[in-house]
């Protein structure tokens, strides 16, 4: 890592050129590795922290690109606030999509004003393929399951939340419930099942367990006992926890436990493999305020950013030891069932999942 990355000049070039220079640009990216010098992460705690602090008083603020509610990113920022008075954070909020667009555009453009980048499982592969996101790998990943971090430091993730099963406590009982996901493939329960029209977090999860051939065989059983499509998945929730429908498969772990907690007669299991999505948080390639963003990615890991992750905002850490809203969620994460989204592959095969949903689960013939 070097003190300081001259940037670099902006040329014009055709797009087959920039395609033919991505892998260079990853690997410059991943050597700059945030802007911070060689060695950073061989000092003390206190050395490490000083250097930071001294680098970031110059710099003066962060820049975050976040695709999380309003609500949960003011609340990080205050927190991070508190702890260094001397950054301003300052934000650019927006979906996934939105997130993508803006940061792509930009580096394209030669400009370089994001300093982290919170964008969804999805778009890893792609920042790192386009040279966009480096490494940075904070002492913080320490207190961390090795599974919700990446060893080279392209990501880490902030929070997971887990898919389940859902079943009306109404209508279906403990016994019957749908406990494992090849149990939805049951013809008992054909025209029974809601479905969401994107379950994808479901099918990357397969796969990545599975592989292909399992997965394919699984979306053809399950197609043929003809689940009953509905867009949206809060609202398949809440269909469930109606009586409308008697299970739900894929539903949002987070979302069932808002209404369990509302008394709505609803019960949740956890399929083996037990698949959760993560909130990846990736340094830019070339970040205009190195040592703040240090700083922030590391609050973000922390026990105090984590508290506010899980207690505040009511997400679930990923930290070790940090109080969660549903404690059960990190009791699965304990287990050997425990499956969180790679993202990498989900990177590599979400088109292809979304094609299979599209070709045998929502066609009805």
């Amino acid at each position: 890592m070097r003190q300081k990355t001259q940037r670099p000049t902006k040329y014009f070039i055709t797009a087959w050129a920039v395609l033919l220079l991505y892998p260079l640009l990853t690997v410059q990216a991943a050597e700059i590795s945030n802007g911070l010098p060689d060695g950073i992460n061989k000092l003390s705690a206190a050395e490490r922290e000083k250097l930071l602090v001294e680098g970031a008083k110059k710099e003066g603020a962060v820049m975050w690109y976040a695709n999380w509610a309003g609500d949960e990113v003011e609340k990080i920022s205050q927190g991070f606030k508190k702890k260094y008075p001397f950054i301003n954070v300052l934000v650019f909020r927006g979906v996934s999509g939105k997130v993508e667009d803006k940061i792509t555009t930009e580096y394209r453009a030669g400009k370089h004003l994001a300093d982290l980048v919170l964008a969804g499982t999805s778009k890893m592969a792609l920042f790192r393929d386009g040279g966009i996101i480096g490494r940075y790998l904070s002492p913080q990943v320490r207190a961390l399951q090795p599974k919700l971090y990446d060893q080279d430091g392209w990501w880490v993730s902030l929070a997971m939340s887990p898919t389940v099963i859902g079943a009306n406590t109404n209508l279906v009982s403990p016994q019957e419930t749908p406990k494992e996901w090849r149990d939805l493939v049951d013809p008992k329960w054909k025209g029974k099942i809601g479905l969401d029209t994107e379950p994808d977090i479901m099918i990357l999860g397969m796969v990545q367990a599975w592989g292909d051939e399992k997965t394919l065989e699984f979306i053809r059983a399950l197609a043929r006992n003809q689940p009953q499509i509905r867009s949206g998945h809060t609202l398949l929730a809440q269909l469930v926890a109606a009586g409308e429908l008697p299970v739900g498969a894929e539903l949002y772990g987070y979302r069932v436990a808002e209404l369990i907690a509302k008394k709505a007669p609803l019960r949740m299991s956890y399929p083996n493999p037990a698949i959760f999505t993560l909130s990846p948080i990736m340094t830019a390639a070339l970040p205009p305020h190195p040592h703040a963003a240090a700083l922030f990615y590391d609050f973000l890991l922390s026990e105090e950013g984590q508290t506010i992750i899980g207690t505040d905002i009511g997400r679930t850490p990923v930290r070790k030891g940090i109080p969660a809203r549903n404690p059960e969620f990190i009791k699965v994460q304990e287990s050997d069932a425990f499956l969180p989204l790679d993202p990498l592959l989900v990177g590599k095969k979400s088109n292809e999942a979304k094609r299979w949903i599209k070709e045998i689960l929502l066609v009805r013939k």
